[in-house]
């Protein structure tokens, strides 16, 4: 570094302390953050930073990735990694380094793992996240929480490596985005820094190709990159005083986007161009590093040192919430205060909303109710607000005891916009564009579909059969001093307080008086290591069925806590405690959904409550994998005697005493109405149980421990199938199964060198997939029928009988347990209409019938079924694609077939560039050919994780062109062999790329693709000559023209080539209609060879928030030119079209298109989803 900017870093450095002096700010520590330091040919950034941080009591550096060089750590880079060790040894302060892409290059995880041990065993550095982990957090002050993130873990092909996760809790993407989002929620109140190698916002100035179309894996727009950061972004949105810093772009940023800070200081070595797109950018490719200042209370400021103008940034300000100081005074309140939930014009709906939307109970959100008047200082001894809740729906509080015990206060007015966020939105945020629209009021008024007072009578009907639960009450909390900050968002309203369901209530009899208290991802963690802690089946069997009995379809996996008891012999043993009992006896009533239900498979789990269950499998969608989980060794006659002891002990008295405390004012024939209803599926409980365990029985999933397990399969006469899974010193599992009950088993080893065993000469017997795990396992099969093994082929594994049949693949996905991994299917039917100048109106409709089993590609199988009726021509079409994943590893194999009715039409205005058309002259149909067609095909597929895409396709078709009177088509003579049915056989490739950076509206894309093919007529007689080969490329890109991508330029070039000279009009190369030239109708012009380009320019006008939704919109001008040629081709003409379209996109989820484009032939309406390109 020169001397001059070195002076200038240090008069910085000075400057910002006296600074911070003057203002009485108090820097807690420094962090120093730099990155790149393999490209630099001396350390001289690291030596900087360490001349700075001897002036300061406290100081912290992270070094962000790509220490060691792009092939990835090996011994031989012990010297290089020795001087990088040497230098931060002198810094004055804690270091921790953090791996980058280099550090994953070549030898993958297991590089990152030896480099970690290196350091730490050679230096006092830190290696952040460690142990294999992709997330790691730690308090820097009392008031910042670091994150460190390991971005190139999630950008990894995980079937790359085949130990990874193999140490670490997180076994999974999902995985981890939850555990980023709890630890933002635990750290509420603080400064959140998160570091990660790959920023979440960038102006590096990149390559084209990488701009474009992200091909390569650490591309900004690469695909991979762009889930890990539209999720990360869309969480931090929703959190205050979060910021990030990155090191992967070779340069000094700093970018506040969305409020969202994001500083990156990678320049140590070589650098690369980088330009601000707002004022308040800061971007410089000049070597240097960044200084961060953490001050007292949360202040975060960033310095860009070693540059020639050093810039000062306050990135993080925490806002004081302004104290709420109007206080009602105490004593104006009585005992109980009158209230509502609801405003009677929020609740106030015409007849006609009432029949399609239903009747739900919304009368009970505006109904004034008396409820109990509570001031949290001394309610249960006195509480103190901890924290605000982290739930999706329900705005909460955390309180808490003097002794420590934590209490939730939950409002009885729910979020819309939360639950829309994290259910429908998890990779956009939303709330801004939603807040006070009508999605909002819809989902308020979807809510009333669950009675907001029956919460409290869960209490004394969970007592009576021996369930687990909290003890919500019912209050009216105001606005009061005690509440703090907190007054803000909370008081004047009804709340539920119940205790939380933790450690601090152990002695709390409707918790069971436990030892301890888990989550459940705590309990799925502990049964796996030794087999020592189980779950008790006939404790959650008998929840589960109460769930059924009391209508609560809302159970999935955070909805439950585990009383764990510690028994003599070491074994641990997990009762279930439910939580959050809101969706008890819903009622979704109105036509609109029940059409929905049948229509969206995931929302079918929303029955009413009501005599009968009408569906127990759909009912149970969200808890299923846990049932897969935790109920596996019981038979009917366990969950028979759990569901007799329901009916034993929730009496007529007991019903009644559970609904008497229910505030008089909402007492009435409703409740009746519900009561009546909860009797008589008391009645039906028995059936509703013996239909359930058929379904969850129907396919088992059994699991060892991650201890070398021994699993003993005996096949048995009659269908039957003895499982036991043990060890020397403990059995983990024992049950015979049954073929007229079980159809599937799968079994997973987990970690630990396992041994599976298969005896016996049963019949009828049981399909048993065998997952071995990530150590070398031992598979001795006596009989290897119905049972295949799935393991790694890159494992050094045991297979004793050579006959077992086997599937070795090095494919992470099928390998490792995950419990959500279930086998089900959905059939879903979707209507398709569609209008245009040629068709007319299409109608029709696209029925997909998916399944989900061990193997997916993304999914098992998948089979969809179209037909549309066309009222331009009146004919029809009739389609089938199936397709049945990993018919060899990562190929799928398609079948597909399609039939069109003699009256199907496409144009004919005759060959050559130089056609006719008078639309004046002649009408529509003139120009149309009816022909009938089917075809058929089968196919291997390849789907690439990135964008690409690959199939090979042997084909036959037939067609039959019908010979209309009073139509163009009658210039060929009628004895031409265009008019006889000619079936043609042969095969096309395919290759295609895309990759668009966003769905609606996409400013930087690519789509590439070339097809290939050959077709030969085989009847021997008319066309028998026909014999072509063709190709058809396109080539696609988006490309924002400003920074701000409000202005954007859409290409797309392609063609069409047939290469042979017999071919029917059907065949030939063609341009027209949307696809091509837009202002002409479809196959305008057709010959041998065809090319066309379009160009769009797209311009975002701005944005409107309605009632409905919030829009964005825009114009685009359109110009298209394009030719075909035939054989001895003169003309020199190119047709064009120009034209443009108003574009209005909603929640940048969708875009709806209408333009107009005109040509020599006059012009036509175009409307499209979305863009034409």
């Amino acid at each position: 570094m020169k001397p001059l900017k070195l002076l200038k870093s240090i008069v910085c450095g000075l400057t910002l302390l006296a600074g911070y002096a003057a203002l009485g700010q108090k820097v807690e520590t420094s962090v120093f953050v730099t990155a790149n330091t393999s490209s630099a040919n001396d350390l001289t950034i690291i030596k900087q930073i360490n001349k700075e941080a001897s002036t300061l009591k406290k100081s912290k550096m992270l070094l962000l990735g790509n220490a060691v060089h792009e092939k990835g750590y090996s011994k031989n880079q012990n010297p290089f990694i020795d001087a990088q060790l040497k230098e931060v040894s002198e810094f004055n302060g804690d270091v921790y380094f953090a791996p980058g892409n280099n550090e994953w290059a070549t030898y993958g995880h297991r590089g990152v793992r030896d480099l970690e041990k290196y350091i730490q065993k050679n230096s006092e550095a830190k290696f952040y996240p460690n142990d294999g982990c992709p997330i790691k957090d730690k308090d820097l002050t009392e008031d910042v929480v670091l994150i460190t993130i390991d971005s190139q873990w999630f950008l990894e092909d995980w079937n790359d490596h085949i130990y990874l996760n193999e140490d670490c809790d997180i076994k999974n993407k999902t995985q981890f985005f939850l555990e980023f989002e709890s630890i933002i929620k635990k750290a509420q109140g603080k400064t959140i820094m998160v570091a990660s190698h790959h920023p979440i916002f960038s102006n590096t100035n990149d390559g084209f190709l990488a701009r474009v179309g992200g091909t390569s894996l650490n591309d900004f727009q690469n695909k991979q990159n762009r889930k890990f950061r539209n999720r990360i972004i869309t969480l931090a949105r929703q959190t205050d005083n979060i910021f990030f810093v990155s090191g992967h772009d070779a340069n000094l940023q700093y970018i506040n986007k969305f409020g969202v800070p994001q500083i990156i200081s990678g320049a140590a070595g070589k650098t690369t161009k980088a330009s601000p797109v707002t004022e308040d950018d800061y971007a410089s490719r000049e070597n240097g590093y960044v200084r961060i200042d953490l001050l007292k209370g949360g202040a975060v400021n960033v310095s860009f040192q070693g540059v020639e103008s050093p810039r000062t940034i306050e990135v993080i300000r925490p806002v004081e919430n302004e104290l709420f100081t109007d206080f009602k005074e105490e004593s104006s309140f009585g005992k109980t205060y009158t209230s509502t939930v609801y405003s009677e014009e929020e609740t106030e709906k015409s007849k006609f909303y009432k029949a399609v939307w239903g009747e739900h109970y919304r009368e009970f959100y505006s109904k004034p109710v008396d409820a109990k008047v509570a001031f949290i200082d001394t309610l249960y001894g006195g509480l103190t607000p901890v924290r605000r809740g982290g739930g999706h729906q329900s705005k909460s509080l955390r309180l808490e005891t003097k002794d420590g015990k934590q209490y939730v206060m939950r409002a009885l007015r729910k979020s819309a916009i939360k639950f829309l966020q994290s259910t429908a939105f998890k990779d956009k945020y939303v709330e801004e564009d939603l807040e006070g629209s009508y999605a909002d009021g819809f989902l308020h008024d979807f809510y009333t579909t669950a009675h907001p007072y029956t919460p409290t009578t869960i209490g004394t009907l969970a007592d009576a059969v021996d369930v687990f639960h909290t003890n919500p009450e019912l209050f009216y909390i105001p606005k009061q001093e005690k509440l703090g900050v907190y007054n803000d968002e909370y008081g004047d309203e009804l709340y539920l307080i119940e205790e939380r369901v933790e450690s601090g209530h152990v002695d709390l009899a409707s918790f069971g008086k436990p030892d301890k208290i888990l989550s459940t991802s705590d309990v799925l963690q502990e049964i796996h290591k030794t087999g020592k802690e189980v779950v008790d089946e006939p404790s959650y069997i008998r929840a589960r069925l109460f769930d059924m009995l009391i209508g609560d379809w809302d159970r999935h996996e955070d909805q439950w806590r585990w009383a764990l008891y510690k028994n003599e012999d070491g074994t641990e043993l997990c009762k279930p405690i439910p939580r959050d009992r809101d969706q008890a006896f819903s009622v979704f009533d109105g036509s609109m959904l029940s059409f929905l239900r049948f229509a969206i498979p995931s929302i079918r789990m929303m029955q009413s409550f009501d005599e009968e269950l009408p569906s127990p499998k759909w009912f149970s969608f969200e808890p299923y994998p846990l049932d897969m989980t935790f109920i596996n060794q019981s038979n009917w006659q366990d969950w028979e005697r759990e569901a007799k002891s329901l009916q034993n002990g929730m009496t007529d008295e007991i019903i009644e005493e559970a609904f008497k405390n229910l505030p008089v004012e909402i007492k009435g024939q409703t409740i009746e109405d519900i009561k009546r209803k909860l009797k008589g599926r008391r009645v039906n409980i028995v059936k509703i149980a013996q239909e359930y365990y058929s379904y969850v029985n129907r396919h088992q999933v059994v699991t060892g421990t991650n201890k070398a397990d021994v699993f003993e399969i005996v096949r048995l006469p009659n269908g039957e199938t003895t499982l036991s899974v043990h060890r020397k010193d403990i059995g983990v599992f024992n049950r015979t199964f049954n073929k007229e009950e079980t159809k599937e088993i799968w079994l997973y080893g987990l970690d630990g060198k396992d041994t599976f065993n298969v005896t016996g000469e049963g019949k009828d017997l049981i399909k048993i997939k065998i997952m071995g795990g990530k150590k070398n396992d031992t598979y001795n099969f006596d009989n290897t029928k119905k049972v295949k093994i799935y393991d790694y082929a890159g494992k050094n594994n045991t297979i004793v009988n050579k006959k077992s049949k086997k599937w070795l693949v090095d494919d992470y996905e099928i390998n490792n347990y995950d419990y959500k991994k279930r086998k089900y299917s959905i059939n879903q039917i979707i209507p398709v209409i569609g209008v245009n100048a040629d068709d007319g109106l299409q109608i029709g409709f696209v029925d997909n019938f998916t399944t989900y089993g061990l193997q997916r590609n993304p999914f098992t199988t998948k089979h969809s079924l179209s037909a549309s009726y066309y009222t331009g021509n009146s004919g029809y079409d009739i389609g089938y694609k199936g397709e049945f994943s990993n018919i060899f590893h990562n190929w799928n194999f398609g079948v597909e077939g399609k039939y069109t009715s003699p009256n199907f039409a496409q144009n004919f205005f005759g060959f050559g560039n130089e056609s006719t058309y008078d639309k004046d002259a002649v009408e529509i149909d003139f120009n149309r050919v009816s022909i009938r067609e089917w075809s058929a095909a089968i196919s291997l597929i390849w789907k690439g994780r990135d964008g690409g895409s690959f199939y090979f396709k042997p084909l036959i078709e037939t067609f039959e062109v019908e010979n209309v009177a009073d139509r163009f088509i009658n210039i060929l003579p009628a004895n031409s062999t265009l008019f006889d049915e000619q079936t043609y056989v042969g095969a096309e490739v395919n290759y295609s790329y895309k990759n668009k950076d966003d769905a609606a509206y996409p400013t930087m894309g690519l789509d590439v693709g070339l097809t290939a093919g050959y077709k030969a007529n085989v009847d021997s007689g008319a066309g028998s000559d026909n014999k072509f080969g063709y190709l058809k490329p396109h080539l696609a890109i988006d490309h924002r023209l400003n920074r701000s991508a409000t202005l954007v330029l859409a290409s797309k070039i392609g063609g069409d080539a047939i290469l042979g000279d017999n071919f029917e009009l059907y065949h030939a190369a063609q341009i027209g209609g949307g696809a091509s030239l837009r202002g002409f109708r479809k196959e305008r012009f057709i010959g041998k060879y065809a090319a066309y380009h379009n160009t769009d320019v797209r311009l975002e006008l701005g944005k409107f928030k309605t009632s409905v939704l919030p829009f964005k919109y825009g114009v685009t001008g359109g110009f298209d030119y394009g030719r075909v040629w035939e054989e001895n081709d003169t003309s020199d003409k190119w047709h064009n079209s120009v034209g443009g379209s108003f574009w209005i996109s909603g929640l940048d989820t969708f875009t709806a298109n209408l333009g107009y484009y005109g040509s020599s032939d006059g012009g036509q309406i175009s409307f499209v989803l979305g863009f034409a390109f």
